[in-house]
C-alpha cells in the first residue's frame, strides 16, 4: 500500500468517525428536545390540573365579572401598594390563571412545546381563561400594551385551532366506538 493511498484511507476514515459522531449528536439533540418538551408540557399540565388553579379559574370566569364592577377592587389590580388582604387573595388568583398562560404561550411561541399539541391539550382552556380577564387585560394595557402578550398569542392559535377543528381533532377515518346513553332520556327531563 502507498503511503498516497493509505492517507486518502485515513483521512476518508476520519470523515467517516465525524460523520458518525454528527449524527449521533443529532439524534441526541432530538431526543434531549423531546425530553424537554415532555417535561414543559407536563408542568403546564400539572398546573392547570392543580387545585389552586382550579379554584383561581372558577374564580376569573364565574366572579370576575361581578368583582369588576367594583372601583376599589380595580384600581387595587394596578395598584400594589392599594390592595386590601382580601383583594390580594382575588387578585392573586387572577395572576395565577393569566401568567399560567403567560408561561404556556412563552414556551409555544419559542417553540420549546409544539404549537400543535398545545392546542390540542390546552386550547379550550385558555379561551375560557381570556374571555373571563379580558377586563383586566384592558386595564392592564392601558399602560402596558405587552401585558400577557404571550396568552395572547397562544389564543389566537388556540381560536385558529379550534376553528380548523370544530368537532374535535380525532383522526379522519378512524372509526369511533359507539357508547349507549343509557340516560340521556332522564337528563332530559330533568333538565327541563
Amino acid at each position: 500500500m502507498t503511503l498516497e493511498l493509505f492517507n486518502a484511507l485515513a483521512t476518508f476514515s476520519t470523515f467517516l468517525v465525524i460523520a458518525a459522531t454528527a449524527t449521533a449528536a443529532m439524534v441526541q439533540l432530538r431526543h434531549m428536545r423531546s425530553a424537554n418538551q415532555i417535561e414543559s408540557i407536563n408542568h403546564s399540565r400539572q398546573t392547570f390540573e392543580s387545585t389552586e388553579y382550579h379554584t383561581a379559574r372558577n374564580f376569573v370566569i364565574t366572579e370576575l365579572a361581578k368583582q369588576w364592577q367594583d372601583a376599589a377592587f380595580r384600581h387595587q389590580v394596578g395598584n400594589r401598594g392599594a390592595r386590601t388582604p382580601v383583594n390580594q387573595v382575588l387578585i392573586t388568583q387572577i395572576m395565577l390563571v393569566a401568567n399560567s398562560h403567560e408561561q404556556l404561550g412563552l414556551l409555544v411561541k419559542r417553540r420549546l412545546i409544539d404549537r400543535v399539541m398545545a392546542c390540542d391539550l390546552f386550547s379550550a382552556n385558555a379561551l375560557a381563561a381570556w374571555e373571563g380577564l379580558a377586563p383586566v387585560t384592558v386595564a392592564l394595557r392601558r399602560t402596558s400594551s405587552a401585558a400577557w402578550e404571550n396568552f395572547e398569542y397562544f389564543v389566537v392559535l388556540s381560536q385558529d385551532w379550534l376553528a380548523a377543528h370544530p368537532s374535535g381533532a380525532y383522526p379522519p377515518g378512524v372509526r369511533r366506538i359507539t357508547i349507549k346513553d343509557d340516560l340521556r332520556e332522564a337528563d332530559e327531563q330533568y333538565a327541563a
